[in-house]
């Protein structure tokens, strides 16, 4: 079945309608339609993180590691996602140990803080970077119960690993193919 000449017309004056956002926010807005889980999405920053502190590492890793081919970007990209998640390490250290600091104030100041609320004494006050405390707390949930600072570490020892691993492998490319 063939499409008549009248849909087809018709076809070609709607899609000249429709040609994406205009304003700087509706742009944003579909940058983001791809991030749903982070394995498509060219978005690699979690909330309350710093974009212009992870472009920075994009950029500076990729002018000193300078990659040649698919081969060497593909592992500098790794680098780079190694380099990223292990600079998250001592938020999410001290939004474990702020966690649980503030569930132990929590626990010893109960009845103070019931006065407070009730009219008494204003100067107590719990406090904590709330995107630090909610990341250690994510984390924490993460491990199930178990102890999420040692968890932390070894994830940190591999992370290490591995970057210096794709790193040699880098160099030995790059020595294969002439480079640096």
């Amino acid at each position: 079945m063939s499409t008549s000449k009248k849909k087809i017309l018709a076809n070609r004056r709607n899609s000249k309608k429709s040609t994406g956002p205009v304003s700087n926010e509706g742009k944003l807005k579909s940058s983001l339609n791809s991030i749903k889980h982070g394995l498509y999405g060219d978005k690699i920053a979690v909330i309350g993180e710093n974009v212009d502190n992870i472009n920075d590492i994009i950029d500076r890793l990729s002018k000193e590691l300078k990659p040649i081919g698919i081969q060497q970007e593909l592992i500098v990209y790794k680098m780079i996602d190694i380099a990223i998640r292990f600079k998250r390490i001592p938020y999410i250290e001290a939004g474990i140990l702020n966690h649980e600091m503030q569930e132990y104030e929590a626990d010893k100041y109960k009845e103070p803080i019931a006065e407070i609320v009730e009219g008494g004494d204003k100067t107590m006050m719990l406090s904590s970077n709330i995107i630090v405390r909610k990341s250690g707390l994510s984390f924490a949930r993460d491990c199930h119960d178990g102890s999420a600072i040692l968890k932390l570490n070894t994830i940190e020892d591999r992370l290490l690993s591995k970057y210096f691993k794709l790193y040699e492998k880098l160099k030995e490319l790059q020595r294969k193919k002439g480079g640096r």
